[in-house]
Formats: structure tokens, sequence, C-alpha cells
């Protein structure tokens, strides 16, 4: 996922963002194809943006307010986009492996012995899988040309995955 979209979805969370439920870390929030987004992969992501909030002096939605439920449905599309790069990666034939997203995390890390987060690993996963997807996609097309065959590939990719995405109640981005 390229770094601006991330920030346009920081930005739409802590600007706008419902209220955290008694949800067991199991339970769904939303489903791409076989592959359930769970409350705690949620709870993982949001704790990462409080914690940017907090590091860059900004307030984070409290919970319960309905700033906070709009930063969740933010927060679960962003899991969903990630999904969907990671298994279009693999179904281009072009896979993410733990040995790459470990040597990404190893060649980024800071701190000697600080292990990554969920939300790190993640985050890293989908990069990856967005590289290994521009590099198929743009195969052989002219350099002037591959960022808008990349955009219309991801745009086929979000259209081909409309049918194949669920949310749970109250989780569906805009809802």
């Amino acid at each position: 996922m390229p770094r601006t979209t991330y920030a346009v979805v920081a930005a739409i969370a802590l600007a706008a963002a419902g209220c955290g439920g008694s949800d067991s870390g199991d339970d769904a929030v939303a489903h791409v194809g076989g592959t359930a987004i769970t409350r705690a992969q949620l709870d993982q992501t949001i704790h990462h943006f409080e914690d940017e909030a907090s590091a860059e002096g900004r307030p984070f939605p409290e919970a319960g307010t309905a700033q906070y439920r709009t930063a969740e449905r933010e927060l679960v599309a962003l899991l969903v986009y990630r999904a969907e790069l990671v298994q279009s990666a693999a179904r281009l034939e072009v896979p993410v492996t733990e040995r790459q997203v470990a040597q990404r995390l190893r060649a980024s890390s800071s701190e000697e012995g600080e292990q990554p987060g969920a939300f790190a690993r993640g985050t890293v996963r989908a990069q990856i899988a967005y590289e290994h997807i521009y590099r198929k996609v743009a195969a052989g097309v002219p350099a002037a040309r591959r960022a808008q065959v990349v955009r219309a590939w991801v745009d086929k990719m979000k259209r081909d995955y409309s049918t194949k995405v669920s949310y749970e109640p109250g989780y569906e981005p805009g809802s």
C-alpha cells in the first residue's frame, strides 16, 4: 500500500473517528474471501494509531464516541485492503513469504532486539504484496504508463473483491 494511502487512512481515522465493544479477540469484524479480520487485529491497529497520535501530540478519539466508531470502521477498511493485496499477490503467483517479512523488518528495525508488533508486520506484508503486484502487473509496460496500469489493476482488484468482502454489523465503512 502506498505511503500516501496510509497517511490518508490515518488522517481520516484521527480526524473523524465508534465505541469498543466487549467482543472476543477471535470475533470477526470482516471477511476477505476466506480470511477473517478479527477484533484482535482491529484492536492492535487502533492501539498503533493511538500510540502514533500520542507521540505526535494529537488526540485520538475516546472509546465510546461516534468519532471512535468512525475510526474503527476506517481502520477495518485498511485491514481489508491489506488482506486484498496479500491474497491478490498470491493469486498472481507472487506470494509474500514470512522470510521476506522478517528480512524487511530486520532491515528497518531501529533498535536492537526490538520486536515489531502485529501492526508493523501487517504493514510490511502489505507493502511487499503491493511491490510484488506492481512488478508483475507493470512488467513490460513503458515507465510513463506503469502507475496508470497499476492503478487500473488495483481498481479492478477492488471491484473483484466487492463480492468477496463482508463486514459484521457496524463495521462497514460508511455505516
